[in-house]
């Protein structure tokens, strides 16, 4: 998919390639920096650093409503203000760029490991765009039994209160067991996982495909995820006034390749 690949232990803190100076770091800092800076020439350098440093440590206790602030930022924009030379400036600063989809930095990392509460969890997948990870894939092995997708959504469930700063920036999450392959969102139940079953059309998976190979095929095209995060997500609001939350939803294969084409149409 024309990805940029890192193996994780060459990228850890202390390597000499190293991208993060923290195991519990999960921003590649750097990365993020050069894309703000591509983005938004207009930012003065001190503006664009600051604004790398409130993605990177940004914090909420409540994981949705976290998720839900960071979906914002990363869909919309960052406000940032500042003043300079006595005036008050204000900028909208992007931090992806949905319209000149090359123009991102897509990076995948296996076996990305990041310290948790208690315990170091061991990413068997991490998709970053520039420098941010908005998707986690858990692989197991098709050759042994106890390593199921079951099993990955278990580990899913586990890594999000162990590592729950991962999942503020998540948009994607991804259980395979090489036969069965399932995404799916940071308030998927179970149940709610789907399988994606095309590439560039609904029904245009080749024969005798795995699942795993049409969804990095189909869902993890460049300009497909980036179409999916923007247009294709949405957060549903739970509950009455006063006690609000959230579901996060994510549109399945047939919805995202039907409503495409009726606007096409239109």
């Amino acid at each position: 998919q024309g990805y940029e690949y890192a193996y994780g232990p060459d990228i850890a803190p202390k390597q000499p390639s190293a991208e993060r100076e923290l195991f519990n770091e999960v921003i590649l800092k750097n990365r993020l920096l050069t894309s703000v800076r591509r983005f938004n020439p207009q930012l003065p350098a001190e503006q664009a650093e600051q604004v790398v440093a409130d993605i990177a440590n940004y914090h909420n206790a409540d994981l949705i409503l976290g998720n839900k602030e960071m979906f914002a930022f990363i869909t919309e924009g960052m406000k940032k203000t500042w003043r300079e030379n006595g005036e008050e400036k204000t900028e909208v600063v992007k931090l992806i760029d949905f319209v000149n989809v090359e123009a991102n930095d897509f990076l995948i990392v296996n076996q990305f490991t990041v310290q948790g509460i208690e315990n170091v969890c061991r990413l068997d997948g991490v998709v970053f765009v520039n420098g941010i990870p908005l998707s986690i894939l858990e692989l197991k092995s098709p050759v042994r039994e106890q390593a199921t997708i079951g099993q990955a959504y278990r580990d899913m469930e586990y890594y999000k209160k162990e590592i729950p700063k991962i999942f503020l920036y998540n948009q994607v999450l991804c259980l395979s067991d090489l036969t069965e392959a399932r995404h799916g969102t940071i308030s998927s139940s179970w149940e709610r996982y789907g399988t994606w079953k095309g590439i560039e059309s609904e029904s245009d998976a080749p024969k005798g495909a795995s699942e795993l190979e049409v969804l990095a095929k189909g869902l993890f095209n460049k300009a497909r995820l980036l179409d999916v995060i923007q247009n294709f997500t949405v957060f549903e609001a739970d509950g009455d006034v006063d006690a609000v939350t959230y579901t996060k939803k994510m549109a399945l294969y047939h919805q995202y390749f039907g409503v495409n084409k009726a606007v096409r149409s239109t």
